[in-house]
């Protein structure tokens, strides 16, 4: 049964003390030190209470040593931890009821932890909510192909190994080929999972690819481990783009406050100009979501510039000029 959100045990008596166990359970401890961990977690004063009950045998939790020090009388007195509470419990069992975060689990594991939270209330249902701006062909959290591949992927990043992977591309057929698992990226406006890795190439991990995870057909563990080279690249932004996307926004028709809720799932910096009278805003983004960031910034119309970088501009040029093309050859 869980205990309630603001039981006793969740006071700060109880903290001192599980702090006081795992600090005995490293070393013995002296008054002093006792005094020491009361005053650094709690009001130096608690000490006047809590302290003699430990060493007066009022609290059983302390047995004391020739050398006058005293030591926990627990087997495992560094394990404690306070129970959930039922508000604890029914945010996770919510948590689980994504499946998203199930992919992070195995099934043994899932079992384990939905019998720990027994007949808990979820707070909420994912049918909840509505996603105006995602798209719907997210992957398929729930396929069993999916849930292994991702879990292979995962034991691999976990224990420093590489990946034997067989991929179906979109245009060109099924490829395999070996690599290094660098990160796992999701995008929330896609719904989807994304692989970050090195692949083989000429012997050496040295080809930087992006695979969707969805389009993984087989994946198992490699022949050997990461190789030191390739391991410093691990979870680096290395599909960073070299450099942001720079926005000047005029303000006008509410379009600053639209900006910032378009482009919320973006890291950027935002500051006011009083020389040119707007907002200038930095998107730093991913390789892989240029695309999308390009229509993206195109929907905003006049009332959004683009100042740089050089190679971004040439594409909102190049796609402009294409537009301009089809909605003449349309009308004439």
């Amino acid at each position: 049964m869980a205990a309630e959100l603001f039981d006793k045990i969740y006071g700060r008596y109880y903290y001192v003390v599980r702090r006081m166990l795992e600090a005995g359970a490293r070393a013995s401890l002296t008054r002093r030190d006792m005094d020491d961990v009361c005053g650094a977690y709690s009001y130096r004063e608690s000490a006047l209470t809590i302290v003699p009950k430990l060493t007066g045998g009022g609290w059983a939790l302390f047995e004391q040593r020739e050398d006058k020090t005293y030591a926990p009388v627990l087997h495992h007195p560094d394990r404690l931890k306070p129970p959930l509470t039922g508000l604890q419990k029914s945010w996770l069992k919510s948590l689980l009821a994504d499946p998203r975060a199930r992919l992070f689990f195995t099934d043994s594991q899932l079992a384990e932890v939905e019998e720990a939270l027994g007949d808990a209330e979820s707070l909420y249902d994912p049918l909840d909510f509505h996603y105006f701006d995602r798209y719907l062909d997210g992957d398929d959290y729930t396929s069993e192909l999916y849930r292994k591949n991702f879990q292979a992927v995962l034991e691999a990043l976990e224990q420093n190994r590489t990946l034997k992977i067989l991929y179906q591309g979109p245009k060109n057929g099924r490829s395999s080929f070996e690599a290094v698992p660098c990160q796992l990226q999701y995008s929330s406006k896609d719904d989807k999972f994304r692989l970050v890795c090195l692949r083989r190439s000429h012997g050496r991990f040295s080809r930087s690819i992006l695979l969707n995870m969805a389009r993984i057909q087989v994946c198992v563990p490699g022949s050997g481990a990461v190789p030191p080279e390739a391991a410093a690249l691990r979870f680096s932004n290395s599909c960073k783009a070299a450099e942001p996307v720079r926005l000047k926004i005029s303000g006008e028709r509410n379009s600053l406050e639209r900006c910032m809720l378009h482009f919320a799932n973006y890291e950027k910096h935002t500051e006011y100009d009083e020389e040119e009278k707007a907002w200038i805003c930095s998107i730093y983004y991913d390789m892989a979501d240029e695309t999308e960031l390009l229509i993206e910034v195109l929907s905003f119309g006049p009332v959004v510039r683009v100042l740089g970088p050089e190679s971004f501009l040439r594409q909102i040029r190049a796609r402009v000029k294409r537009q301009h093309q089809l909605f003449y050859e349309v009308t004439e």
